[in-house]
This record gives C-alpha cells, structure tokens and sequence, in this order.
C-alpha cells in the first residue's frame, strides 16, 4: 500500500501526463482525428461482431440460475444429426422416475397460428407449454398470473382455454391496458382468456423472436391424441449441487425402462426396432433455443478473425506513427531527462497519449457497434415474425470494449514507449527531428511487410467469399426460377381441416389459372429453397438404406417448375388418398438404388412410418436443387402430395407470363374467396432465392469491405514508412545526385526497396491464405480453399496499391534538387 502523499503525487502526475496529451493531440488535430478513426472502425468492427456473439451464444436466458435448466431429447445412433422430441408418454416416465430434477416441463416452440385479438386477425407465433413451464423458469408475471398444472393437465382431461400475453403482444394489441386480463383472444378461431403478462425481458425459451402468447399444450385437444408424437421438447431444471454429467447417467440407467414403458402399442417392425435404437441426448439449456445460432456460429468466428485483423493492422500503423513522432521529439526528450525526468516519466507520457487515442476511438466505436450489430442481425434474419434477439452492449460487451481499448493503447504504444526508454540520454539531447538512427526504419519495414502480408490474406479470402456468392448466384438448381410466384398456404381461423381435400386443392388450382398472366399451377410443401433438407433412409427390399430429401409434390409439379421427366410420368390429380402409394426418384437416387435396372415399377420403402412402405417408382426426374444452393445433386425422393391427408399447408406455386408480383394479389384474393386458406406471405420466387443468400451475401460485403480497409491502411502505412525514410535520405539522394545518379535510378532505388517489402509479404502471406482456406472451405461453394486464380488476383490487386502507395514518395525523392539537398541537416 502507498502512503496517502505517494498516492497524491501519482494522480498530480497522472494528471499532467492526461493533459499533456490532450494539448499534444490537439497541436495536430488532422492526424489525431485519423488515428482516433482508424481505432474506432477496427474496435467499433470488433465490439459489434462480439456483441452479436455474446447475444447469440453467450448470453443467457433472463431467469434465474440459468445453468441449471437442461434439455433433454432423443437421438438414432446412425443419424446423431437429426435429434427429435420425445413423446408425452415419455415425458410422464421421466417425470415419475427421475430424481434429479426439482421441475420438469413440455415445450413447443414457434408455431404459427391465426391470432384474434380486439377484433383484428393476424398470424402470430404461439408457444405451447405444460403447467410447469413459467415455475420451472423462475420467472414471474408483470401482472395476473402464469400458467399451472390445473391448466395443463396432460392426462386426458381438457386444458384450460387460457393465454399468458408477451409484453410486446400486450402492448401492441392491447396497449398496455391492466384490464386485458379476463379479455378474449382466439387462437385458431378457439377462444381463450388472458390470464397472465410475461415480463419484458421473457422472450421464451427461443430467443430469435417472441411469441405473441403462452397457451397450455392440448388447449385444443389435438396434441394429446397421438402417443407416438415424438416432437416435444423436454427441459428440466436440475436440483442444487446436481450436474450435467449426473442427470445424463442417471436418464441412461433410466432409459430403457422409459423405452419400454413409452413405445406406441401400434408400432411393429422396423418401425418399433428403431424406437428402441433411440438414445438420449442431455445437453445446457442455458442459452436457450435459437435457428440463428446454428447458423451463424462459424461465420461470426470467420469475421471476428477478420475485424481483429483489422484492428491489428490499424494498431501496427499507429505503432509507425508514434515510432516518427518520437524520433522527431528526441530532441525534447533529451531536454527532459537532463532537467530530471526518469526514464518512467517518458515511457509513462507516451503510454497516456497512446491510452487517450485508444478510449476515444473505443467510445467511438461502441457507438458504432450499437447500430452495426442491429443492421447485422436484422438484415441476416429473414422470419414471419420480427426478430426479438437484441444486440445492443451490455456490460460484458462494454468489458470487452475497454479491455480491447487498453490492449490496442499497449498494442501500439509500447514499442515507441520502449524505444524511448532504452535511448542514451546524451544521445537523445544531441539529436535533433532528422538525425535519428535505423534502427527503427529496419523495424518499420518489417512490420510492414507484416502488414502486407495480413492484407493479402484477408483480400484473399474476401476473394474466396465473393467468388462463392457469384458461383450461388449462377448455379444452375435443376428448375426454373424465373416468373415463378409463391404462395405459402396458411388455414383461415378454425379452417385447418379440409372436407374433400384433393377437390379443394384442384378447384383452387384450376381457379389460379384461369387468372390473366397465369401460366400453370402447382404445389410443393417444404421447397423450393427453404435452406434446409429432411432426409430419410431410402431402401428396397434387398439394397441398404441410402438417405433422400423427403419432399411431397403436387399434379404437374415437375413440367410447371420446369424440370425433366425422364422416365416414366409426373404426378396427376388420380394419385390422391384412394390410388395406390406412388414415388418419384430423382436420377441420382435411382443410379444409386438401381444402377442397372429401370426404377419405374420398383417398388422402395421410405423412413420407418407404416405408410410410406412398399411405395412403387412411376417416375424419373433430374436431380434439383430445391432445399438447399451448395447441393448441386441431391438424392431425393417425392411423394405424392394428394396422397397426404394432413398436409394442407402447402406452398402454391404459380407459373406466370410476366413478373410474378403482378399476379401475387389477384392469387391471394382467390385463394381466400374459396373460405379454406389464405395467404402468410406471397413472393416471387427469385426474391425467395436473394433472401436465402442474404447470409453469404452480407459475409462477402463485410469481408470485402474489410479486406478494402486492410488494404488501406496497409497502403497508408507503407506510405507513411517510405515518405519517413525518404527524408532522412534526403541528404544522401542529394549526393548521389552531384555525384551523377540520374532521377530514374533514384526512383528505381527506391522503388526497389517498395517491391522488395511487398514480395516478403506476400511470400510470407500465401502459405498462411491456404492454411486460411481450408478453416473456411465448409462455407465455400465452386472455388478450391487454395485456388490459384484467387491467389493471383488477390497479390496482383494487393501489388498494385502497395506499389502505388511507395510510387508516390520514390518520385518526390527522385525530383530533390542536388544543392537543396546538399544543405540538408
């Protein structure tokens, strides 16, 4: 502990070196002002890529002890990517036998649904949710009251017709009145009461958006009817002292019993064999659920790598910059030490001045990252809903942010610190601004090259990003995206069955395209490019299973998208419930599961359920692209969607004559004149396409654009390092000059010494850009992670600029006058 006087004399001193700072700085505001940029767009670039992180993966729910809630789910051994929900026969086993758990619930996340509320309709997301859900979560209403086992009983008796509004639901609809509670709301045309408001923070257990309200699982008395639904999710909140790795041994020892206890009676074969193949899975529900994690969780690694390289080159040339301001000061410094300073004061005033540009260009920056990281996340989120996951810096981001701060001020600070320090005190006096040594132009070359190199290795993976979004953007998916329109079919309120479906659906059909501008009509239910592909293992009767796409096409589906039919015959309006079961291939799956026979007439079974076995082959297709860009030939298998009595949410498609969107409000009109269904959202289908690459678009804008400022700050600073040594050379170009050397050799002298510091960069940059794109060659798609053609473009791009940059002062150097430069000190 220092004395209370030492401590009084170190904060006078401190500030003296605070204010010494500020009047230096502001003696070169143009400079100063450059700096403070410079380290605002690199901890600004930074903080917002982590603010994005921290909200996305590392963030925790807003409950209490978040650690202690788990999910639990069921798993096939051969398919660990594909984890389902368990069934509520299941959940009871659980929840009778297991004692690791003080509270148990069932969840079912993000359905969409038709909402009523004050007489406005509108589809809205509903989570569904056991008694247990909001105690268990430790969260507590704004007002009213939560959901309770009495409303949820989940053993055949009817749920209680009742609703926990979310505060933003609440203050939209209901404008954040005290008296909505007792209100009605309809939730598919089924009325229920509000009895509860979640509060603000409460988005539920899926953090990308909030459900407009809460309702107890089987409200409606459909959820409960089936034991072998296996698509609820299963979260418990662990007792005290309890762990992870003790409540996953303990439901291992429990699960076959819970197996055994749960399988639906009607299961048989294969069916009932792969049920007890399942295998649980138990994992922190900490964080909760999220589609954007997932997603983004390796790209936002990809480009925090990018900014902080950003950053570091932006510190190496404020490193330069302080390095020529301290040469031009030695002089001061020596006037210094021989009035008494010690070497700390010197080395602590040009660490202040380095802390004071590093915190103004961090305030800078978190301002910068609270709108960058909003504009990030909401131009990537592409959903029904609005997107309720907030980016906006907490105190773990502002953490971040001033640690970033100290860690580029000693970054950038230290080595002209340091020079400083080591400097003899005689030498420092007898100085002056144009007479210092070499050592620090050998050590401003090097880091320079340093830079050089760090340029060319983000330049060449922007490169690569760019070159995968233009291959996405070109590929050729197998069908037609041009003048194609689509409807995604939603139920009108209390419509979600349809009487004589497969006459629905026709009548409709014929009614599109009757329409003006309508080509042709027909539907699909996942695809066309709804980035994600359900695969189910394939087999004959003697082959091995071979996972498929899964997909359920309607009548002409296959002529309207414009893919071939290559054998055999398309889907038409006979192959409804009472036809036999019918499949088309693709032409990849066929080759595979008969590579030497004709697949028309065979007959395949697909996934497990009893209906989709013994399936037989009337058609041939070429393989598509439809689910997902970067799978150029998908196995994939097509049912018939007139055969499926329970998919009526489909996707209508509509061929047309000119553009799709002329179309798009005529189409919703029909659609809900027939009283079924109407429209959640209508696009064409190449505006579908650009939304699905919004991800691999905003990857190459940002890579680009930080590779540009790279490669301008590796230029600036190349700049600056040979206008410097240029001139100290002054003096010594004169010379040669009298002595007889022409313009042109000295600005080949000099340009040498240019190109010679590019071609170590670049030298030491490829083996590092190929090690680079092997770490991100899973997010390219038609370009090799060490493509040559990349490599050549990228080093000939950074080639030019950095020879630019040491152009300019190796031809001020070659026009010194000789007796200007003679008389140089």
């Amino acid at each position: 502990m220092w004395p209370p006087g030492d401590k009084l004399d170190i904060m006078a001193r401190a500030g003296q070196d605070f204010c010494y700072a500020v009047r230096l700085l502001l003696k070169s505001p143009v400079v100063s002002c450059v700096a403070v940029l410079s380290l605002a767009l690199g901890i600004g670039a930074n903080t917002a890529i982590f603010g994005v992180i921290n909200a996305l993966i590392l963030r925790s729910l807003p409950i209490p002890n978040p650690q202690q809630l788990v999910r639990i789910g069921a798993i096939d051994p051969k398919h660990p990517e594909h984890e389902r929900g368990i069934s509520l026969a299941m959940f009871h086993e659980i929840q009778q036998h297991a004692t690791v758990f003080s509270n148990v619930f069932v969840w079912t996340g993000g359905g969409m649904l038709n909402i009523e509320a004050n007489g406005a309709k509108y589809p809205g997301t509903v989570d569904g949710a056991s008694g247990d859900y909001f105690s268990a979560l430790g969260v507590r209403p704004l007002i009213g009251r939560f959901l309770s086992r009495d409303d949820a009983p989940l053993d055949g008796r009817p749920s209680a017709q009742v609703a926990v509004l979310s505060y933003g639901c609440w203050q939209q609809r209901f404008g954040g009145n005290l008296h909505a509670l007792g209100k009605a709301l309809r939730v598919d045309d089924i009325p229920v009461t509000v009895v509860g408001v979640t509060p603000p923070d409460f988005h539920g257990l899926l953090i990308d958006n909030s459900p407009a309200a809460t309702i107890p699982i089987g409200f409606s008395h459909r959820e409960l009817k089936y034991r072998e639904s296996m698509w609820y999710s299963f979260f418990g909140r662990l007792k005290p002292g309890v762990s992870i790795s003790q409540a996953r041994a303990q439901i291992q020892v429990l699960w076959p019993g819970i197996l055994k206890a749960s399988v639906p009676e009607i299961w048989r074969g294969p069916q009932r064999s792969k049920f007890f193949l399942l295998r649980p899975d138990i994992e922190s529900a900490a964080r909760g659920n999220s589609y954007l994690r997932k997603k983004l969780e390796k790209p936002l690694t990809i480009l925090m790598a990018l900014v902080g390289a950003v950053l570091l080159i932006a510190c190496v040339n404020l490193a330069n910059l302080l390095l020529a301001r301290v040469a031009a000061r030695q002089h001061e410094f020596g006037v210094r030490v021989a009035m008494g300073a010690g070497r700390w004061a010197l080395v602590r005033m040009l660490l202040t001045e380095a802390l004071l540009l590093s915190c103004a260009g961090a305030a800078l920056g978190l301002l910068m990252a609270r709108w960058t990281a909003r504009y990030l996340l909401g131009s990537i989120w592409t959903g029904y809903v609005p997107l309720a996951l907030d980016p906006s810096p907490d105190a773990r981001v502002v953490a971040f942010s001033v640690a970033l701060a100290i860690f580029t001020a000693l970054l950038f600070g230290i080595i002209p610190a340091w020079r400083t320090s080591r400097s003899d005190p005689a030498m420092l006096l007898g100085q002056s601004a144009r007479t210092t040594g070499g050592r620090s132009g050998r050590f401003s070359r090097a880091v320079i090259a340093a830079q050089v190199a760090l340029s060319l290795v983000l330049l060449f993976g922007a490169t690569l990003f760019v070159r995968t979004l233009q291959n996405l953007r070109n590929v050729d998916l197998g069908y037609r995206r041009d003048h194609l329109l689509l409807v995604q079919l939603f139920p009108q309120p209390g419509r979600d069955k349809i009487p004589n479906r497969v006459s629905y659906f026709h009548e409709l059909a014929e009614r599109m395209s009757q329409l003006p501008g309508v080509q042709s009509v027909s539907y699909l239910h996942m695809g066309p490019t709804n980035g994600f592909e359900y695969k189910v293992p394939v087999s004959t009767s003697a082959g091995t299973p071979v996972n498929a796409v899964e997909e359920w096409a309607g009548p002409g589906f296959f002529q309207m998208i414009g893919m071939s039919v290559l054998a055999g015959r398309d889907f038409t309006w006979r192959d409804d419930e009472r036809a036999p079961r019918a499949a088309i291939v693709s032409e990849s799956l066929a080759s595979v599961l008969f590579p030497k026979q004709n697949p028309i007439g065979q007959v395949i079974n697909i996934g497990a359920e009893p209906q989709h076995q013994g399936l037989r082959i009337v058609g041939v297709v070429n393989s598509a692209s439809l689910w997902k860009f970067d799978d150029r030939n998908p196995l994939a298998v097509y049912h018939a969607l007139m055969q499926e009595p329970t998919y009526n949410q489909a996707r209508l498609l509509i061929r047309t004559l000119r553009d799709p969107m002329t179309v798009a409000h005529s189409a919703e009109q029909t659609l809900a004149s027939l009283g079924y269904q109407s429209s959640l959202r209508s696009e064409s289908i190449e505006k579908w396409t650009d939304d699905a690459l919004t991800l691999q678009r905003m990857i190459a804008l940002l890579a680009s654009g930080f590779s540009l400022l790279a490669l301008l700050l590796a230029a600036v600073g190349l700049y600056g390092v040979m206008s410097y040594a240029v001139t100290r050379r002054t003096a010594e170009m004169g010379v040669r000059m009298a002595l007889g050397a022409m313009p042109s050799d000295v600005l080949s002298m000099v340009l040498r010494e240019v190109l010679l510091l590019i071609i170590v960069g670049i030298g030491i940059a490829i083996p590092i850009a190929f090690a680079s794109g092997k770490l991100i060659s899973g997010m390219l798609f038609g370009v090799s992670p060490a493509d040559p053609a990349t490599t050549l473009v990228s080093a000939c791009i950074l080639l030019a600029v950095a020879t630019l940059a040491g152009f300019l002062p190796a031809r001020r150097a070659s026009r010194v006058d000789p007796m200007v430069a003679l008389r140089y000190e």
